[in-house]
This record gives structure tokens, sequence and C-alpha cells, in this order.
């Protein structure tokens, strides 16, 4: 798909600290949906180890957020604190532009559709172990 640039639209290069927490959120929700894989043996080792790991890339986002907000950053967005305008932006990434929308999805979709589907595989061996 060949990208056009739309005139009289805010051009960003940043994400709104909004969309980290959503991360955030999603990292956590996938963390706690590990757990319910746990059983005996070396399985919950293993998911701890994970959950670990997942911890510590939240942790990271949660930090990249505090810091940028401590450091007093400008703002973006012609509105503050609107996530609607961001999306309505143009987003300039190093391999071209896009509709802020579109470059949202293409960083929240996998992360989310992960933690969803664990979630139901975690419904899924709960419902089939306990017959």
């Amino acid at each position: 798909m060949r990208y056009v640039r739309r005139s009289n639209v805010p051009v960003s290069e940043g994400w709104p600290r909004e969309f980290y927490w959503l991360i955030v959120g999603l990292g956590l929700w996938l963390a706690v949906s590990i757990w319910g894989f746990c059983g005996a043996g070396y399985t919950a080792l293993v998911f701890a180890v994970i959950g670990l790991l997942i911890a510590v890339a939240v942790g990271l986002a949660a930090v990249a957020v505090l810091v940028a907000r401590r450091r007093g950053r400008p703002r973006e967005d012609p509105r503050p604190g609107s996530l609607a305008a961001w999306l309505d932006s143009e987003f300039v990434a190093h391999t071209g532009g896009l509709k802020g929308a579109a470059a949202a999805a293409q960083v929240i979709l996998p992360l989310a559709a992960v933690a969803f589907g664990m979630t139901l595989f975690a419904i899924v061996r709960h419902l089939d172990f306990g017959a």
C-alpha cells in the first residue's frame, strides 16, 4: 500500500502516554493468564520464570512512562491528553508514515491476541481438567 500524506493533519513521532499504560495493562493480563496453566512439578517453575520476564517487560514500559512524565517532555497532541486526536494524526516511523490508528493497531494487536488467547486456553484447560 502506498503512503499518501494528508495535508493539514498533525504529524507525530512519539506515542501518547495512554498508549504505554495500555501496553502495561495487556502485559499484566498476559502474566495473570499464564498462571492459569500452573500445575505440579516443574511447570510452576517454568511459568514463574515466564511471568517474571513479562513483569520485567511491563515494568520497563511503566518506568518509561514515569520518566517521560518526570522530564516534562512536551506533548505533541493538539489538545493535552487527547488520545483520539493522536489516533487521527499522522505517525512517522523510520519505515515511513501512516495514520496513528494504524500504527497503534500494529503495536497493540500482537500483545492483545496473545493475552486473549492465553486466557481462552487457560479457561479451556480448567474446563477440560475439571470434568
